[in-house]
């Protein structure tokens, strides 16, 4: 549990502690099924402090490090900046101030010495010291720099040892013009890690030019530098130029470099040689400037009080730790390290002089910092992406930071209160997880872009992107979400398609789904009626897949799609049913979405489409039916042989997911039941196990795809359960990582943290206990878990979206704990019943048009 203060100021150090303590007493009470305590935690675990929509995502560690440069300099994080106050301290344990508020608490002991470390960053942007002059050109991918990376020869423009560089994605320029008009670009390339060819290829694309692909060292070769130029146009008179830098497909490093880039007028010369010595520097209108990062100046914080219950005055010799591999200069008489070229860390206390250097990693000495007998002292570090006023690396100015930081949190316009479930353990990973999903998000070409999370998963993918929009559409912000469905309706290729990844056909069925869903939570016939033209070319492209299939060389895919990447635990291109089953899955959404709007002659037509599909699956799925060692009958998700040899459970994802939402399947399916008790009697803490891509660990948020597929079947009880059993596997500052190893285990680590997928399943997960659509009906309370049937509990669904409008629902427990009070508000006229599940079993329907008030017996 976590000790939380959300609307006071911080009490004093001491209260902390013997607070923390007496939490710390709660949490060991005897663990129940239906408890958080956090029995199934990561050993490691990484937490945002940055702010909503922050293009700088800083993290702190389990150990209260600052984490940035993510994937720099060879490593998982370039720099590391903490603070060792005195030798030999004990971690005992981290927490968040609250789930609503960031602000990352690490707690110690070293003897009679209490450490509080309180990790955050300010609100706010501050201009830089350093005026940048007003440029056209600006950066709008969430990369980083890396200075003196490559080595070009002495005679070339310095500034072409330093990289922009997207770790996995691709570099993204925006180039403000009059709408039409035309520039001459330059791109410059020159590569300081590989010697080998077929490494880093790359696309160079600038709007209004023919797109050039270079390898690096087949082209140009290593620490050697090029120039490429481009005849660039705003084609479509939006009045910017986009210019990208993406990896090829077939790269095997898809980390994307660009050493320098400039703009000029249309009539410019295209001299290389005289562009990379630096001479047209003075004459180009923008370029690149790879010495400071992109985005807004931010100042993060650590501060640090020391409690001394001794009896004896304590002097203590604190050491400033900077781990870097991106360079790092020393300014004692400044009381600053600069690391990267322009990052700036300080300290409040001065520096001696002393480092002491262990490879990358610096341990400078600051002053002595007394704390006396039975007394309190602090000090911090500030870490700026940019320079600033060293006078305000002061312990006055991080706690005015710190009330500025619980103040922005606490006031977010975040869609914190459309849910109030009793537990407040579960009530706190909730908040948490919206907290998270806008941390991670950011705005691209000014429209809010919902991200999976802050580092390998920065970007929002179409399956991923699917469950964060639809969570972030229940919880009000419908608006806010339909930016990020239009950004998946812009991958569609002119064949119809939707093509972000290769091999991933189930793009197009998760597309239509998602776009179907969205129109569903917003009652907004219209704007599904404008894009209806687009799911329709998506539609007629599935309808080509299948007639692929037909004319291929093998049999096995036949009527279904042609083989393709399943995710989720199996690599590589196979004959299997990942694609299939979402494939089925948005066929059958745009079905329904073609009969709300009337399309009668396309339903006809779909529907017979759609059966064929299904019949072409179910031949399929009896040939490769196979049994595990327990006698359940599943379909591997490879098909044919290779099948046989897969863990039954490994890459299931898709098939729960056509449980639900995709609904593909009749509730009596003797093959869902069958394969639900396969994945059943795999179970371990609680969770499927080996179903992703650690086949000896947990993927944590399928708890979600299983828990919906048990609550669609009617086993609301079951749904309930492996909600807490998601809950236990999150860290205690209320994240998760995408897949972990069990408690006990050597730890492998999979995917990004914190992970907003997870963040949604578990927003997902807990309305549906509470609220179901059923097609034209409203299921309350099918899996309400039965600990929240306490006396005088509350659980609150506050303006929630649903299909049917907006859902008021409000159930309270009297004081004896003997009978409840259930509240609903009247729902919009295609809702045809609300359908209530009572405790001791049973329903009682209210009528959805009037709404009403009614009371039922607990016990």
């Amino acid at each position: 549990m976590n000790a939380r203060f959300p609307r006071r100021n911080r009490p004093p150090v001491g209260t902390l502690l013997l607070l923390a303590g007496t939490f710390t007493c709660l949490s060991s009470i005897a663990a129940s099924p239906a408890a958080v305590d956090f029995r199934y935690a990561p050993p490691e675990w990484q937490t945002a402090i940055c702010l909503p929509d922050d293009p700088q995502k800083s993290l702190v560690d389990r150990s209260g490090d600052l984490l940035y440069h993510y994937g720099q300099g060879g490593r998982e994080f370039g720099t590391r900046v903490g603070i060792e106050v005195v030798e030999g301290a004990v971690w005992q344990k981290q927490e968040l101030f609250s789930p609503r508020v960031p602000i990352v608490q690490t707690f110690r002991t070293a003897g009679e010495l209490d450490i509080l470390e309180e990790a955050f960053a300010i609100p706010g942007s501050r201009q830089p010291e350093e005026p940048v002059p007003v440029s056209p050109l600006r950066r709008v991918d969430s990369g980083g720099v890396n200075r003196n990376w490559a080595k070009p020869p002495a005679a070339l423009d310095p500034s072409l040892r330093n990289i922009a560089v997207h770790m996995g994605g691709s570099i993204e320029y925006e180039l403000t013009v009059p709408a039409g008009e035309s520039r001459r670009v330059a791109l410059a390339l020159c590569e300081g890690w590989w010697s080998e060819t077929g490494k880093r290829v790359q696309i160079l694309r600038v709007e209004g030019a023919e797109s050039r692909t270079v390898d690096t060292v087949a082209d140009i070769g290593q620490n050697r530098a090029a120039a490429f130029w481009f005849d660039a146009k705003d084609a479509n008179r939006d009045g910017r130029i986009d210019i990208h830098v993406e990896a090829t497909p077939q790269a095997s490093d898809k980390n994307t470099i660009l050493n320098g880039l400039w703009v000029f007028a249309p009539d410019q010369e295209a001299d290389s040689e005289a562009l990379l010595a630096g001479k047209l520097n003075a004459i180009a209108s923008a370029r690149m400037q790879p010495r400071r990062p992109a985005g807004p100046v931010r100042d993060d914080f650590i501060v640090v009080y020391v409690t001394n219950r001794g009896t004896t005055k304590r002097i203590l010799q604190p050491w400033l730790i900077v781990d870097t591999t991106l360079g790092c200069d020393f300014h004692p008489d400044e009381r600053r390290v600069t690391v990267n070229d322009y990052e700036t860390v300080a300290t409040s206390l001065g520096m001696t002089g002393q480092v002491d250097e262990n490879g990358s990693r610096r341990a400078i000495q600051l002053e002595s910092l007394t704390v006396d007998a039975g007394g309190n002292a602090a000090l911090c570090i500030r870490y700026s992406n940019g320079t600033f006023d060293l006078n305000q690396a002061t312990v006055g100015r991080a706690i005015l930071g710190r009330a500025e930081a619980e103040a922005f949190w606490l006031n977010a316009p975040l869609p914190f209160d459309r849910v109030e479930v009793p537990d407040p353990s579960i009530q706190a990973l909730v908040d948490s997880s919206i907290r998270n999903i806008w941390q991670a998000r950011e705005i691209k070409h000014g429209l809010p872009a919902f991200q999976v999370g802050p580092t390998c998963y920065r970007g929002l993918w179409i399956v991923d992107g699917a469950f964060l929009l639809e969570a972030a559409a229940m919880l009000g912000a419908g608006q806010e979400a339909r930016s990020g469905v239009a950004y998946e309706l812009t991958y569609q290729q002119p064949d119809g398609r939707i093509e972000v990844m290769k091999d991933f056909s189930k793009e197009n069925g998760i597309v239509l789904w998602t776009c179907v869903r969205h129109a569903q939570l917003t009652q907004d016939k219209a704007w599904l009626e404008s894009i209806w033209p687009n799911l329709t070319r998506v539609a007629e492209y599935i309808k080509t897949l299948r007639q692929q299939t037909l004319e291929n060389d093998t049999p096995l895919d036949d009527g279904l799609v042609p083989a393709g990447f399943p995710d989720g635990g199996i690599g590589g291109v196979h004959l299997e049913y990942t694609n299939p089953y979402w494939n089925l899955l948005g066929m059958r959404a745009f079905i329904q979405a073609a009969q709300w709007l009337g399309k009668d002659q396309e339903v006809t037509a779909w529907r017979k489409e759609y059966d064929d599909f299904m019949a072409a699956f179910r031949k399929a799925a009896e040939r490769d039916l196979t049994r595990d060692s327990h006698g359940n009958a599943y379909v591997p998700i490879l098909m044919g042989e290779p099948g046989r040899k897969e863990l039954p459970q490994r890459g299931q994802w898709a098939f729960c997911q056509a449980v639900f939402p995709g609904q593909i399947f009749a509730k009596d399916d003797p093959l869902v039941a069958s394969t639900m008790a396969m994945l059943e009697a795999t179970e371990r803490e609680g969770m499927v196990y080996g179903t992703g891509w650690d086949a000896t660990g947990i993927w944590n948020y399928f708890a979600s795809f299983y828990g919906h597929a048990w609550l669609w079947q009617g086993n609301g009880q079951k749904a309930a359960q492996i909600l807490y059993a998601f809950a236990n596997h999150a860290a205690p500052t209320l994240v998760w990582r995408e897949e972990q190893s069990l408690k006990g285990e050597e730890f492998h680590k999979v995917g990004d943290m914190p992970h907003n997928w997870a963040s949604a399943e578990f927003i997902r997960l807990t309305i549906h206990l509470l609220a179901l659509d059923r097609g034209d009906e409203l299921h309350l309370l099918e899996g309400l878990p039965r600990e929240w049937l306490g006396p005088g509990m509350t659980t609150r669904l506050n303006g929630i979206a649903t299909p049917f409008g907006s859902l008021e629902m409000i159930m309270q427990v009297d004081e004896t704990g003997r009978t409840a009070t259930l509240s609903v508000n009247p729902l919009a006229a295609n809702c045809r019943a609300i359908v209530v599940h009572l405790p001791e079993g049973g329903t009682r329907t209210i009528p959805p048009q009037q709404g009403g008030v009614f009371r039922f017996p607990v016990k």
